[in-house]
């Protein structure tokens, strides 16, 4: 009956953890990211009312509660 050679699997994951090993302090290195600036403005809270448009069945037009003419 053969048996499985575990000394392959064994040579390939101290390699691997070596090559961790050397690695890892590497990746706590930061590299300095210059964003550009913004001028936006913050999103509406919950606090103020959403804008609502309603499109009636009929074709009606309302923005809030105050219905708007056609402007076709």
């Amino acid at each position: 009956m053969s048996e499985i050679n575990i000394t392959p699997m064994v040579d390939v994951m101290l390699v691997l953890l070596i090559i961790f090993m050397v690695a890892a302090p590497m990746l706590t290195v930061g590299v300095p990211v210059e964003l550009p600036k913004t001028a936006a403005a913050a999103l509406p809270t919950e606090q103020e009312e959403p804008l609502t448009v309603t499109v009636t069945a009929d074709g009606r037009l309302a923005i809030q509660t105050t219905e708007v003419a056609d402007a076709r």
